[in-house]
């Protein structure tokens, strides 16, 4: 028995703290997580902005053209146009890096990201494309970021899967350990109580 309840209390010790290691490393990645989400965040409202601003420029050159004095009118040189593109580009880049191309949502929200590049290259190329369509893509790309920042926010509160299970078998293991330990503790303690009753007297002495 002091054998046995040796054991079960290692047992309970190591299940508790793989249960305390566990949380630390992962709320670390948590925190880690919570940062790639933040930036991701960032990336993408520069590029889709970026995205609108190129439309919105194209569109000012085609009204206004880039020779009107008049002030109230915002015009975009080539140059202008080139620095949104080049914003939008880098933000881009960024976004592909932090995204896993593994997963399908990740996959599809690249994909429309492209497309949204890919029609601007259009319209400067005058290739069918007009900025209607720069901004249809970039509203379907902003329309379907949100579920997926969304999909990784419940990643960050529910915890790594993996971690998960770790977490979730060590206090299986630490309450079927103590539930071992209750019923094998009241058992000896039964076995006890019997031992030290007294033992009735078989029949009243002869005087």
């Amino acid at each position: 028995m002091p054998e046995l309840v040796t054991i079960l209390a290692a047992l309970i010790a190591g299940a508790v703290s793989l249960v305390a290691i566990t949380l630390s490393k992962e709320q670390k990645i948590s925190e880690f997580r919570q940062a790639w989400i933040d930036a991701l965040r960032a990336d993408l409202a520069s590029f889709l902005s970026s995205a609108r601003a190129f439309a919105r420029a194209m569109d000012a050159r085609n009204v206004h053209g880039v020779e009107s004095k008049d002030p109230g009118k915002t015009l975009f040189t080539l140059e202008k146009v080139g620095e949104i593109r080049a914003t939008a580009a880098e933000s881009y880049y960024r976004i592909k890096l932090r995204l896993n191309p593994g997963e399908a949502d990740h996959k599809e929200l690249l994909r429309l990201l492209w497309q949204a590049i890919d029609d601007q290259n259009a319209v400067l190329k005058g290739d069918g494309a007009v900025q209607r369509d720069v901004l249809a893509a970039v509203d379907r790309a902003a329309d379907f970021a949100g579920p997926v920042l969304k999909a990784e926010w419940k990643r960050v509160k529910e915890g790594e899967k993996p971690y998960r299970s770790i977490r979730v078998s060590a206090t299986i293991i630490v309450v079927l350990a103590l539930l071992a330990f209750v019923l094998m503790w009241g058992r000896e303690g039964k076995k006890t109580t019997q031992s030290v009753e007294p033992t009735a007297p078989s029949g009243r002495a002869s005087p």
